[in-house]
């Protein structure tokens, strides 16, 4: 297969607009060319059929979740449960009042309904008799008791003990639980989370100005989570007035200390998608520095709890890098190290600090450069063929990728080499001892790269939008 062609090098007295033309037509017929083969027919039912046959599974996930999340508040909320119960209780002793009892309770609903509306024609029929005795039975259950009317048969008369008696039962027990529940979070000072909706989720531990801002730009993002529980001891009234501006945002506050194993737990950091740490600016004054030594300490505790969970930690003292390095810390975001950089390019080459003040800005409107998938039948291949797909059918510029690395990999290491028993056993042997290979994942990134350049399952894309 050949590559895209490019336009040879050429003096300024041979450049022209039809030969530039004529490069351009050369490369979109070979994007034609390409786009006919297999790798290339499996990405059109991926957009298509694949994603409606997707649509739908996420709404039945959705279905079977509120289910579970109401068996889940049935089987563990007292209030809930007993509610239930004196409800169908209620409705069980009506119905058969209501045969027992259904000439009285016809002939009563007659004469206080009159010439009013009915169910029934002329007369009330079962289901008017039924709505009264099931009204004459809430009234009995709640001891108002009118005494309008009551029953004379002895099975209507028991019946009504019944639902007497359910009053001091079932009105006891759900004032209890009310009680109950009180009391219990009073004394645990919290809420217990929801643990149904947390999963791949986003922790942020600290407080600071950007916080707001982070959560801007996750909210103007689609394909990123839109769960996240923010973790620090700031007054809890400033976070509400703060994260209600974000609709599309499920934000969850534990006014809590994050260097707490017990807490980060409660956050359900063992299930998070990533763990952001950020320096603290909770309960200082104007002048006073967040205190770095909590962001090496929570991310020393965070890697205890979960060794897979990605860390980011933002950190103001440069001191402070390699003590997070030797903590396994994914990523570190130092603020002012590009400052310089910045300040010399309006200099150097103007244009290019614009470029960036731009791409950046561009993200509140889900443009500017993004990180995308890379369609599963295009793995193996060369990245003139990736870049001709992103560029022809959405439109985007594939600037890079970013790849997942690991400190060392025993896979790529060893590579074809080795019998499967072998790598199993050592493998076995390292997570016997508490070594995890990849907990020092992070990711670095290829910026336009040769056009023979192979891409593989570990990449993903970097596109302008």
């Amino acid at each position: 297969m050949s590559k895209l062609i490019q336009p040879k090098p050429e003096t300024t007295e041979d450049l022209s607009i039809d030969k530039l033309e004529a490069a351009v037509k050369i490369n979109k017929d070979l994007y034609d060319e390409l786009n006919k083969l297999t790798e290339f027919e499996a990405v059109e039912p991926f957009d298509s059929d694949q994603e409606e046959s997707l649509f739908v599974e996420e709404e039945q996930k959705a279905v079977s979740a509120t289910f579970l999340k109401l068996k889940n508040i049935y089987l563990e909320n007292d209030l809930f449960r007993y509610a239930i119960w004196s409800i169908l209780l209620m409705l069980l002793s009506t119905t058969i009042l209501t045969i027992v009892e259904y000439d009285m309770f016809q002939g009563d609903v007659s004469g206080d309904i009159g010439e009013s509306f009915r169910f029934g024609d002329t007369e009330p029929n079962w289901l008017d008799t039924f709505f009264h005795t099931f009204w004459w039975s809430v009234v009995t259950f709640t001891t108002v008791g009118y005494g309008d009317v009551s029953p004379v048969t002895h099975i209507g008369k028991l019946l009504t003990i019944v639902i007497m008696l359910l009053n001091f039962g079932i009105v006891t027990l759900l004032g209890g639980a009310v009680a109950s529940v009180l009391v219990a979070e009073r004394l645990k000072g919290d809420d217990k989370l929801d643990e149904n909706k947390f999963n791949d989720h986003l922790v942020i531990a600290g407080w600071n100005p950007f916080v707001p801002s982070v959560l801007k730009i996750l909210e103007t993002d689609k394909e990123s989570t839109s769960v996240v529980i923010l973790v620090n001891e700031t007054d809890s009234e400033l976070i509400d007035r703060v994260i209600s501006t974000f609709e599309n945002l499920d934000v969850t506050h534990l006014c809590e200390n994050f260097t707490n194993e017990t807490v980060l737990r409660k956050a359900f950091l063992d299930r998070a998608g990533m763990f952001m740490i950020l320096p603290d600016n909770s309960g200082l004054l104007p002048h006073e520095d967040p205190d770095e030594d909590k962001t090496v300490l929570t991310c020393l505790t965070a890697k205890a709890i979960s060794e897979d969970c990605t860390v980011v930690a933002h950190v103001l003292n440069p001191e402070n890098v390699s003590h997070l390095q030797r903590a396994n810390v994914n990523e570190i975001v130092m603020p002012d190290e590009h400052v310089p950089h910045l300040l010399a390019k309006h200099v150097t080459d103007p244009g290019v600090p614009q470029l960036f003040d731009e791409l950046i800005n561009q993200e509140e409107k889900d443009q500017g450069i993004q990180q995308v998938d890379i369609p599963r039948p295009l793995m193996g291949q060369t990245h003139n063929k990736i870049s001709a797909y992103f560029k022809f059918k959405h439109q985007w510029l594939l600037v890079g990728y970013a790849i997942k690395k690991s400190g060392f990999s025993l896979e790529d290491q060893m590579g074809e080499s080795g019998s499967p028993l072998i790598r199993d056993m050592i493998t076995e042997q390292l997570e016997g001892a508490g070594i995890k290979l990849s907990s020092d994942e992070h990711v670095v990134v290829e910026i336009n790269p040769s056009d023979d350049y192979v891409i593989d399952d570990k990449h993903r894309a970097l596109v302008l939008r």
